[in-house]
Order: structure tokens, then sequence, then C-alpha cells
């Protein structure tokens, strides 16, 4: 009979607009009970449409990837979150515990950081390999431990690398910044539950739960006290009564330790040689703990086991699902072009789409020869766990990347990137019109300079849509129908991006004064006329003019021309005054230099031609002043493809995302002339 996976977390609504989200046990796939992964978890919270998010946690922690993917979800989400650790938030829980806008953390919970961790086997060059992995995993929590404390993202990186279990209590997590308050224990029981089957307990953190659970002990079975002529009795009894509860509390520990052993002898695993035997042996050792059997079992795996030349080897309990999707990823890139060369060793080389189909099948104890081609592709998307429809959205993937890194884009030479946390609207501080510094007098008190007074406000948006592959396409082993359209599409998330930030330029927004980004108030509206070199240098004397402010005094921030930005019909010309030795335009005399030779580059773009063929633009230099800025979720630039099974369609449906936000930061390092 097929166990229900166990589901970690809970969500319901608490009224309100606020939504409380229960991770209570092993995040992701777990070596201590079934479980399943963060996909459906991150999927369920971004159906969420509440205003407030109440995020309890308490948890040993589990896989890595999927607690950073939790993390990350939590923190995109537009909702207020507050986070509330109710009993232990350790490993990557406590990393999940960061996300929070707001964290909170029962007086007595704990807490606990500590390197990430796996079980592998393989060559001693693999395992280096996957070392290296481990410490990619830690430096990437590190800097989310670092937003949260404060601290420099290499001193919480310490704490993930030096292989030790960092416990916190609440006081010594309010006091490293991890949280921001302590809230009253509901249960003394919560801090005294720590497993001592899966992790060492420091002596402080267990003496402190030992306290809590004798205070609960006390609270629950108050006694009355004998008369002092009793005290031998009373010995006697307090002897036996602590003897009783040592002894249950030793076969309490052990029947843990052996079901925890039990459950990681997957029934898969015990098809191989000598497996009953090892599980026996552990079972029948008390000082085998759970990750001494597990180290055991991967031991035993991999004898007699060889990675596949060229390939990296499959973990345990994963050979084939492994296998197929390296080498099936592999030679379908390789025959859509999106690897330079195939691998001849690989066994998958050269199967259609419908045999890979029944490759999969197989695997997962299906019979494709019994079946028609289009009930093989179906069967291969819905009875497969995923692994057919994921070897199509993996290649999707590569071809939808290869188009955005490909495509010919020009905003990025000219704009700034940034980054926001979530969709909530962000305010920018104008650092353009930070003050020049003042005279400090000998003994006199320095001062505060003021900036920030004309900042500008920029939010998010998701740009996506959809595309399809029928089962016809897999049938026929259509190759372009999941490698033209994703690259088609990667191109059309990069484009959908340039077009936001022209569409600055043309359409001409206000700016948060209320006036619109190119006005003669803000003193970059130039008199209409052409490219040429005294219109040129026009523009680049009115930018390096502008001040920091408005009033009497204020000073010139001497902002320099970098960039001409031109409609294609234009480019020619700006490049003969960008290039030519002497004066370009007006009453040519070939004796006189060409003041704006060299000063500036030409960025030429077709979505101006489309506005007006004449008007032409400068902008400063993006790397020392606020331009435009192009701000990602989480500073990610590259497009998101999501694949599900198909329900419009007989087939697969994808779906290819981009969140980003465009938005002019100050008007003094952007120019325009309407052109003549």
């Amino acid at each position: 009979m097929t166990t229900k996976p166990h589901k970690y977390w809970e969500i319901r609504n608490a009224g309100k607009g606020t939504a409380e989200v229960l991770i209570y046990g092993d995040i992701g796939e777990s070596w201590w009970t079934e479980t399943v992964d963060a996909q459906t978890f991150v999927k369920e919270l971004q159906e969420l449409d509440v205003q407030n998010l109440i995020v309890r946690i308490n948890s040993y922690g589990g896989s890595v990837k999927d607690g950073i993917a939790i993390h990350n979800a939590i923190r995109r989400h537009a909702a207020d979150t507050e986070v509330i650790i109710d009993g232990m938030a350790v490993s990557i829980a406590s990393l999940i515990a960061m996300a929070g806008d707001t964290v909170s953390m029962a007086e007595n919970a704990m807490m606990m950081i500590h390197a990430p961790w796996a079980g592998i086997y393989g060559n001693a060059k693999e395992m280096r390999e996957y070392a290296d992995v481990l410490d990619k995993h830690a430096e990437a929590m590190a800097t989310s431990y670092a937003r949260k404390t404060g601290k420099p993202a290499e001193e919480m990186l310490a704490l993930l690398t030096d292989g030790e279990d960092h416990w916190y209590t609440a006081e010594e997590a309010l006091a490293e910044n991890l949280i921001d308050q302590i809230d009253e224990a509901s249960d003394l029981d919560m801090a005294a539950s720590l497993n001592k089957t899966r992790f060492k307990i420091p002596t402080a953190a267990a003496t402190r739960a030992a306290r809590d659970e004798q205070a609960a002990t006390a609270a629950a079975n108050p006694k009355e006290e004998k008369p002092m002529s009793d005290k031998t009795q009373q010995a006697a009894e307090k002897t036996a009564e602590i003897e009783a509860k040592a002894r249950k509390e030793a076969l309490a520990a052990e029947k843990q330790r052996r079901d925890d052993v039990r459950a990681l002898f997957k029934p898969a695993f015990m098809q191989h040689d000598g497996m009953s035997d090892l599980l026996n042996a552990c079972l029948d050792d008390p000082d085998i703990t759970p990750q001494d059997a597990q180290a055991r079992i991967l031991e035993k795996l991999a004898e007699g086991a060889e990675p596949i030349a060229g390939m990296p080897p499959a973990t345990a309990g994963e050979s084939a699902e492994d296998k197929f999707r390296i080498g099936a990823v592999a030679a379908l890139s390789a025959r859509a072009g999106l690897e330079k060369r195939e691998d001849a060793s690989n066994e998958f080389r050269g199967l259609t789409l419908l045999e890979m189909a029944g490759k999969v099948l197989s695997m997962h104890g299906k019979s494709p020869e019994r079946m028609n081609k289009m009930d093989r592709v179906a069967a291969a998307l819905t009875h497969t766990s995923g692994d057919f429809g994921n070897l199509l959205s993996n290649v999707a993937e590569k071809a939808m990347l290869k188009g955005y890194d490909e495509a010919e884009e020009t905003f990025q030479s000219w704009t700034n990137k940034g980054e926001l946390p979530d969709f909530k609207p962000a305010s920018r501080v104008d650092l353009n019109s930070f003050p020049s510094l003042q005279q400090v007098r000998e003994g006199a008190e320095y001062r505060y300079a003021t900036v920030g007074d004309r900042g500008e406000t920029i939010q998010l948006a998701t740009y996506g849509s959809l595309f399809s592959i029928t089962r016809q396409a897999i049938i026929n082993d259509d190759l372009g129908a999941f490698t033209r359209i994703p690259a088609k599409m990667g191109r059309a998330a990069i484009r959908t991006v340039g077009d936001l930030v022209y569409a600055v330029l043309t359409s001409n927004p206000a700016m948060s004064d209320g006036t619109a980004l190119f006005h003669a108030n803000h003193k970059n509206l130039l008199t209409g006329a052409s490219i040429m070199t005294e219109t040129v240098d026009k523009m680049r004397v009115a930018m390096a003019t502008q001040k920091d402010s408005t009033a009497k005094g204020a000073t010139a921030l001497n902002i320099r021309l970098a960039h001409l930005i031109v409609p294609v019909a234009l480019e020619g010309t700006a490049k003969v005054v960008a290039e030519s030795e002497f004066k370009v335009g007006g009453n040519e005399d070939k004796t006189i230099p060409n003041s704006v030779r060299g000063t500036f580059d030409v960025i030429a773009d077709a979505r101006l031609d489309a506005d007006s063929a004449t008007a032409w633009y400068g902008a400063a230099a993006a790397g020392m002043h606020d331009v435009i800025e192009v701000a990602y979720l989480d500073g990610n630039d590259m497009p998101y493809l999501e694949q599900q099974q198909g329900w419009t369609v007989d087939g697969a449906e994808f779906k290819v995302r981009m969140d980003a936000a465009v938005k002019a930061l100050d008007f003094r390092t952007l120019a325009k002339n309407p052109g003549a």
C-alpha cells in the first residue's frame, strides 16, 4: 500500500487579510519520513492574496535547495511577513526564519546554524567537486543571514564553514540580531523536545532543556512535602523514582533510535546484497546513531559501483533517474545545437523524443510497447514523477537562455542595474545631489548632510507568456517546437525590458516633483537642432552645469555627457560627430578642431525611430551617476521557465516570466534634443 507523502507545512486563513503558514517537520526530501518537495509549497504560497503573512516554524531542517526556495518565496511575497519560531529552527529552518520582515522567538525555543552537509559516494575528484558545491551553498546562505543581522557576509560564512553546530537560545539569538523580539513561552515542553539522536546538543543547551523539562514536570505533578522525620523513606523513594525515570528515558531513546534507523532502510535499498545483515547490525548496536547508519547504507550501496565515463555518479536511490536526466538532456541538447559536441558514450545519443518517452516509462515499470504513440506520450508526461516533463523543461530552458544571451540589446550599456527584494514600492535616495563637504573648524562639530529629498519610487511588475509542446510535436520528433519557440521567448523577455527602458525616453513620464522628465524647468530639454559639434557641445554644457538644488548658491554637479542615444536613422551622423577630427556642421572649417571628438559613445536603437526619427538624447555614465535603473527581483536578470502538464492542450505547457522594473532616477543625468 502506498502511503501519502507527508506535508511539512499547513496554510490556513487567519481572517482579516491574514494567512498563517505552519512549517512543522522536515523540509523537503527527508531520511526521517516521506515528504513532498518545496515546489508545491511555493505554488500554494504564491496563490495567497493577503496583506499579512504569519509563518510559524518548528523544524529540524532538511533539504538545502528546498529551504532556499522557501526562504526566497516568502521574501518575494508582497504581504508583510512575520516569522515566529515556536520551538526549533534548526539548520536550513533557521535560514527560512531569516525571510521574515520581523522575526520573533519563544523564550524557550532554540535556533541552530551549521554548515550544509550531504551524503554521497564516488571517487576522490567527484567528492572534492561536491565539497565545492556545499561551499557554494554556504556562501549563498551567508548572504541571507548577513541581510538579517546586518553583519558582514564573511562573518556569517564562518558559522557555515567551521563544521560546528551553533546553538542559540532566544536571548542569544536576539543579541546576535538573528531575531527582533522574544515571545512568552506557550509550552515549557517545547524547548525540552531536542532530538538527541539527530544532533549533538551542547552542554549549555542540554542543561537549559533539562531545566525546562523539570519545571514542566514539577508544574504538572505537584507533590506534598513529607515530614523531616521520614528522611530515609523519602530518599529511598526519590532514588527509585530517578532510576525508574532513567530506565524509561533510556528505553524511549533506544526505541526512537531503532525506529529512525529502520526508517532509513528503504524497500529499494533492501534488494542489495548484505543490506538485511547491515540493518540487523545497526539495530543491535546502541552506539550506532541514525547518521552512522545512513553513512553505512551509502557505503553498502556504493560497493562495486563505478561512475559512467564522462558523467557524474548518481546518488543513492536515484541512480536510474539521474542517469536518465543527465544523459537525455545532454543528448537532446546536442541534437538541438545547444551544445557544441555530443558524447559518443552517451547511451541516449540519437534517440527520438518518442523513444525517450518509452525509456522513461520502462524506468518506472511501465510497458510502452503495449501503448499506442499518443498514449505513450501522455503516460510519460503524467505517470513518471515528472521525469519526462522535466527533460523537456530542461532543454527548453537551455534554448530560452541561449536566446536571451544572444539577443542584441543596447540598454544595458547605459542604464543602472538594481535589485528589489519584493513587489512593494521602494524609494530610491537622490544620491546625485549629495552636498559638498563643509569646513570643520578646530574644535567644531561635524554636521549631518541632507540627501534624498527628491528620491524616486520604483516597483516591480511581472511580465510573461505561455507556450505549449503538443503530443504531436513529440511524436513527430520536432525538436524545433521546444528549442526555437523557447529561444524566441528568451529574446522576447529581454526585448520586453528594452521596450520599458526606451519607453522612458519616448513617453517623457513625470518625475517625483510632478514635472515631466524632459522639461525646460529641468534644464534638460534643448532647442531642437540636428546633431553637430555645436549642438552636442550645448548638451554637454547643459548636463555639466546641472545643480544639486534650485536654492541660491547651489553647487554645480559637473555631470559629464557619456552617451549619445539616437534613432538608427541618425546613427551615422552621430558617429561622424563623435569621430571627426574637425568641427562638424554649421560653417564647417577644416582648421577648427572638433571639440567633442571622443568624449561620448553612440548608442542607436530602432525603438526611437518608431517615436521620432529626429529626436536624440544624452546620458551620463551609469557607473558614476543614477540615470535609469533596471531592477530585478533579487537581482536575477534572467527569465524563469515553469512547466506543467497541459490541460487546454494535449502535451506540456510552459510559462516564461520575468520580474522587472524600470525607472528614471534623476532628470539631471539625461537630456533631450527634439531635433530639426
